[in-house]
């Protein structure tokens, strides 16, 4: 017997014996997803393939109010189980639901997803949809506090209980907020367990070498500083003082907003550019340390300081999707292209693609090409120069190609003109003159793409501070003067 959401009347003979003379079925390695379309509505079911599982409804979309309804579930152990303790029905406003494109195959998995839920919830239909595991804290926190055993999301800021007092309802963009700031988290907590692990291994060779025992290098951010000592010594020192002079400067922040707006905008600044600091001084740090081979970890810096990105353009940008499949896999699950940052301009809503290699990649063959000891010798891309650029070329042409056919309207994504792609990588200071005046050469040679060095990025963001600690003296104009004296 298969599962059905309670509280719709449908017509319960359209529904029966595996649904026969349904609408369209799709497979997956995993299972058969039904779709029929009941009335107004459109009902999903999912057939697993495993045998002793039962097939279940998957999704059901009401057109009349525009709602997504499904039961959060997760597989775990060959069978399905329930999310969360008392909620036992997701509900999701989306007006622009389409049910004739609502369903993919996941570029990495190889399995049917839905398309039109929100980024953090668990889209797979054979492993149930459902919240993603790292953001299930709020649903948790609310049906502790709330008591309802159904959650709605809603788009516009009408929360809490609705009328009827059945049902909870939380905004959009509340759930989106959450799921940024866990992400920033995590990206705080990684970088402060990477330091107290740097410095154990460190410390564990250091007696083979005669080198002094290190102690990990606190910043000055709080909540990373916070991090890693409670890694290294297992509890924060002094952290009620902190606290205490948190709530302090909170409580008296409207008082010296009336009494001194000028004097609270200064604390304010001078917290922005600590942070800002913070950030100089743990990159200018990692460029030469461990990390400077480390991918992942430069992928991760940009992906929790995506300010940082805009440095390469002179244009305002904004990252839409980390790891974006700009082509998808074939049937074989091959060949499908993913680009380490999917952002838009955010004046024209063209598309721009940014690829993040490493402060060690080579940017310059080592031998000249032509006239080596001639002073005015030429020398070739080197290999993890060109690589990479081969890569960010191929996934530029896939946005219209491939890219294009996947983006719903409401995404905001011209896939259609100027398309732009943007590379760091390498350090141009350790190239020698000759070096530099060939990568100068070709950088300027290139089309719709921007190069920077990891040291272009660094004293740019040296100079965002500079600039903010000192902002640029207005000097007199003798010629605006006169006009004003006349």
């Amino acid at each position: 017997m298969s599962e059905e959401i309670p509280g719709v009347d449908v017509d319960t003979d359209d529904e029966v014996d595996e649904w026969s003379g349904s609408d369209f079925d799709v497979d997956d390695r995993m299972g058969t997803l039904v779709h029929k379309v009941v009335g107004d509505d459109v009902i999903m079911k999912f057939q697993p393939r495993a045998s002793g599982l039962q097939s279940f409804e998957v999704l059901r979309y009401e057109k009349a109010n525009g709602r997504l309804r499904f039961r959060p579930r997760a597989l775990r152990s060959g069978s399905y189980e329930k999310q969360f303790r008392k909620i036992t029905e997701l509900q999701i406003e989306n007006p622009n639901w389409d049910p004739s494109s609502h369903s993919g195959e996941h570029g990495q998995f190889g399995l049917l997803y839905e398309t039109g839920l929100p980024k953090g919830f668990s889209s797979i239909y054979a492993w149930g949809l459902g919240i993603s595991r790292d953001y299930r804290g709020l649903l948790d926190e609310i049906e502790d506090r709330s008591g309802c055993s159904t959650l709605r999301f809603v788009g516009g800021d009408d929360e809490g209980l609705d009328s009827a007092g059945d049902v909870f309802q939380v905004a959009l963009s509340r759930f989106e907020e959450y799921r940024l700031a866990v992400e920033r988290s995590r990206g705080r907590g990684r970088t402060a367990v990477t330091r107290v692990i740097q410095t154990d291994t460190h410390n564990a060779v250091a007696s083979l070498f005669d080198l002094s025992p290190m102690t990990p290098k606190y910043t000055r951010h709080p909540i990373i500083r916070a991090l890693t000592e409670e890694v290294q010594t297992g509890h924060v020192v002094s952290a009620s003082d902190r606290d205490l002079l948190a709530d302090e400067v909170t409580s008296a922040a409207p008082t010296i907003g009336r009494e001194s707006p000028a004097r609270l905008v200064q604390l304010r600044e001078d917290i922005e550019l600590a942070s800002l600091d913070t950030l100089i001084e743990r990159f200018a740090a990692d460029l030469d340390g461990g990390h400077s081979r480390d991918e992942g970890h430069w992928q991760d810096f940009f992906n929790v300081n995506r300010f940082a990105l805009q440095l390469l353009f002179s244009t305002p940008i904004v990252v839409k999707l980390q790891h974006a499949f700009v082509q998808a896999a074939d049937i074989e699950g091959r060949g499908s292209r993913i680009t380490d940052f999917l952002c838009t301009n955010t004046i024209t809503g063209t598309a721009v693609v940014v690829e993040i290699k490493t402060p060690a990649a080579a940017l310059m063959s080592a031998n000249a090409y032509r006239g080596a000891g001639t002073g005015s010798a030429v020398f070739a891309p080197h290999a993890e120069f060109v690589g990479p650029l081969a890569q960010l070329q191929s996934q530029l042409a896939s946005v219209p190609q491939s890219l294009a056919s996947r983006l719903r309207p409401s995404e905001g994504i011209d896939p259609w003109n100027d398309i732009r792609g943007g590379l760091i990588t390498g350090r141009i200071s350790t190239l020698n003159d000759e070096q530099r005046e060939s990568f100068l050469r070709y950088r300027a040679g290139l089309t719709n793409i921007t190069v920077l060095g990891y040291d272009e990025v660094l004293e740019r963001l040296r100079s965002l501070r500079d600039m903010l600690k000192e902002p640029p003296v207005e000097e007199d104009n003798p010629v605006e003067e006169a006009y004003r004296a006349s």
